[in-house]
């Protein structure tokens, strides 16, 4: 099992030769160059691409799978800029995004971004705990799993509940928010609540890599 201190030096030796920032930041130019052709009656009034940097583990967690097989899932995925990302990165995996695009616009210009740059991507329109049939249908076996839907208490707890069994051997979860007091108050002592109360046995808990304290990791034994 991966430890915290391993995972920083991979990350370290991949910050070196630069590959997962420099398909991050190419993947900023297309989101803002497809921005240029948005309808306007298409576009969000909240402009964020996405909303912090430390969604870049994903790239990295994607490189450290390497070729083993399984699918990079993300619940919560707004614009499609960090799924994006896991699907560059982990080339040749099945994509599965899972949102309820509820706020105003927020579907069409998804939509518009898909097009340009997650063609082949599975998106299941729905809140997470209502789409698990929808999802399970698909016969999932996931790599990477991360989760950054609803951020009460109650959303990390069932998105947890419902979606970490379908990750295999060797997987990981992500926790987006896990440290975000701020904005997301409910995030972290979710997490806390599932490992105290023994629903993180089935995986080795990896922590918070240094840099993206705000994704906790678990890996799946």
């Amino acid at each position: 099992m991966l430890t915290v201190q391993e995972l920083n030096r991979f990350i370290e030796e991949q910050s070196a030769e630069g590959d997962v920032q420099r398909v991050w930041e190419r993947l900023g130019e297309q989101f803002e160059q497809a921005r240029a052709d948005l309808p306007r009656e298409s576009a969000m009034q909240r402009r964020e691409v996405s909303f912090h940097d430390h969604v870049r583990l994903l790239g990295y967690l994607c490189a450290l799978l390497g070729d083993a097989p399984g699918d990079l899932v993300e619940i919560g995925v707004w614009k499609g800029k960090s799924l994006a990302l896991m699907n560059e990165v982990g080339r040749h995996r099945r994509v599965i995004g899972i949102d309820p695009f509820v706020l105003p616009k927020q579907f069409e210009e998804f939509s518009h971004y898909q097009r340009r740059l997650l063609p082949d991507a599975e998106i299941i329109h729905g809140f997470s705990e209502l789409s698990a049939e929808h999802f399970y249908a698909l016969e999932p076996r996931v790599a990477l799993l991360h989760i950054d839907g609803g951020h009460t208490k109650r959303n990390v707890l069932l998105d947890y509940l419902i979606y970490a069994p379908a990750v295999v051997p060797g997987g990981f979860v992500v926790f987006d928010d896990y440290a975000d007091w701020e904005y997301s108050p409910e995030v972290g002592p979710a997490v806390d609540l599932l490992r105290a109360g023994g629903f993180f046995d089935d995986f080795h808990v990896v922590g918070c890599a240094h840099g993206f304290e705000n994704s906790y990791v678990l890996q799946r034994r």
